[in-house]
C-alpha cells in the first residue's frame, strides 16, 4: 500500500512539473553508464520556495535527506537541504538484431528549500552543482551559466503570481 502511495505521489509530482512548472535541465555523460538527465524547476508552497530536482538515470537515486550544493561564478556557495518526494522506474527495450536488450530508467525527485536571498545569488550564474545521490554523487561544472539565471527567472515569475492574484 505504501508503494502505491509513493507511485501515485510521483505521478502527481511529474504531472505538475510537466503541466504547471517551467523546467530547465541538461543531460550529463549521455553515453556513459552513470549518465543522467537532470531537470530543475521552482515552486512555492505556502510562503516557502523550493527547487524541485528530477534525476532520470539508470542508477542514481536521491537519499532520503539530500544536499544540493551550488557554486556561483563569483565563488559564492549555496548549500540547500532537501527531502525525497518520489521514486519510480520505467522499463523498455532496444532491439539489436534478434535480441531485445532491456533498458531501465530510474526517476528520482527531491525538493530543496531555498530563500529569496539565495535566489538573488543564483542570478550571478551557476558554475558548479553537486547533488547527493546514491550510489555516486552527481557533480557537474559549467563553463557558462546554463541554469542559474533561468531558475532566478522562474523564481521571479512565481513571486509575481502572488501579486497578480
Amino acid at each position: 500500500m505504501r508503494e502505491i502511495k509513493i507511485i501515485l505521489m510521483l505521478i502527481f509530482v511529474i504531472f505538475n512539473l510537466c503541466v504547471k512548472a517551467q523546467t530547465i535541465g541538461y543531460t550529463y555523460k549521455a553515453l556513459a553508464a552513470e549518465g543522467c538527465n537532470i531537470k530543475y524547476s521552482v515552486t512555492k508552497q505556502d510562503s516557502i520556495y523550493y527547487i524541485i530536482v528530477t534525476v532520470r538515470s539508470d542508477r542514481l537515486n536521491f537519499l532520503k535527506e539530500s544536499t544540493f550544493l551550488l557554486k556561483t561564478f563569483d565563488g559564492d556557495v549555496i548549500k540547500l537541504r532537501g527531502e525525497i518526494i518520489g521514486n519510480g522506474s520505467e522499463t523498455g527495450g532496444i532491439i539489436s538484431g534478434n535480441i531485445v536488450i532491456p533498458v531501465t530508467a530510474i526517476y528520482s525527485t527531491a525538493q530543496f528549500k531555498i530563500t529569496p536571498e539565495q535566489f538573488e545569488l543564483l542570478n550571478k550564474g551557476i558554475s558548479k552543482v553537486r547533488l547527493s545521490t546514491t550510489p555516486i554523487e552527481h557533480e557537474r561544472t559549467f563553463k557558462k551559466d546554463k541554469i542559474g539565471k533561468k531558475l532566478y527567472q522562474f523564481y521571479l515569475k512565481k513571486k509575481s503570481q502572488d501579486n497578480d492574484f
